[in-house]
C-alpha cells in the first residue's frame, strides 16, 4: 500500500470526474434520443433498480464480497463495477468453451440469452452505475458502517423466542447461531435501502 495519499486522491478525483461525465452524457443522450430527463427516469426506475440489484446480489452470493460496490471512494467503486460487468462475460465464455458435449438446442437457446445478459451488463455499467454511485454514497452508509465495525450479533430462534448474543467479530459464534450483523450482505443492504428511498420519494412527490 502506498504511503503517499496524493496519488490515490488524484486517481479518486479522476474517477469521480468520469462518473460525472457519464452522468452528463446520459442526460444528453436521454434528452436527444428519447426526450426523457435522465435523472427523472432514474428516480422513477429507482425502486426497480434497487430491488433488481438486491435480488441479483443475493442470487450471485459472491457479489456481496465485492465491497467496492458500496465504497465511498469512486476509484474503488468504478473498479468494482468493471469487475461485475466483466466477470459474467468470462464465466459464460468459459462455459461455452468447456462444455463440448452440450446439446445443440441448449447452445442455440443460450447464445441469445447470454448476448442479452452481456448487453444488459454494458447498459448497467454506462447508464445505471454512474448515478448509482451517488445513490450508494448515501444508501451504502449503513453497509460501510457494518463493514468497519468490530461488533457482531449472533442469533438463533428458540421456538417462538429470538435469542441473540453480542460479540466481537474475532470471537467464535456458538453452534446453531447465525450472524445477524448485516455485515455479510453489504450490496444487498445498500440496494434495499436505495429501493426504499426511491419509494419514499415517489410517495412524497
Amino acid at each position: 500500500m502506498s504511503t503517499n495519499p496524493a496519488p490515490d486522491l488524484k486517481h479518486s478525483t479522476a474517477w469521480l470526474l468520469v462518473l460525472l461525465i457519464l452522468c452528463a452524457g446520459n442526460y444528453a443522450l436521454f434528452r436527444a434520443a428519447w426526450a426523457i430527463d435522465y435523472f427523472d427516469w432514474y428516480r422513477h426506475a429507482g425502486p426497480i433498480i434497487g430491488l433488481t440489484t438486491a435480488i441479483f446480489a443475493a442470487a450471485w452470493g459472491g457479489m456481496d464480497r465485492n465491497t467496492g460496490l458500496v465504497a465511498a471512494d469512486p476509484r474503488q467503486y468504478c473498479g468494482a463495477c468493471l469487475q461485475v460487468a466483466g466477470l459474467p462475460i468470462l464465466v459464460f465464455g468459459g462455459h461455452l468453451r468447456h462444455t463440448p458435449g452440450a446439446p445443440l438446442l441448449d447452445r442455440l437457446f443460450a447464445l441469445p440469452l447470454i448476448l442479452i445478459f452481456t448487453l444488459g451488463g454494458g447498459v448497467w455499467l454506462l447508464c445505471i452505475a454512474p448515478l448509482q454511485y451517488f445513490v450508494f454514497l448515501v444508501c451504502g452508509a449503513p453497509s460501510r458502517l457494518a463493514l468497519r465495525s468490530s461488533y457482531r450479533v449472533n442469533a438463533v430462534m428458540d421456538g417462538p423466542r429470538l435469542v441473540y448474543l453480542e460479540q466481537q467479530v474475532a470471537e467464535k459464534a456458538p453452534a446453531g447461531f447465525w450472524d445477524a450483523s448485516l455485515r455479510d450482505k453489504p450490496v444487498v443492504l445498500a440496494s434495499a435501502f436505495s429501493a426504499v428511498l426511491f419509494m419514499l420519494l415517489a410517495l412524497l412527490h
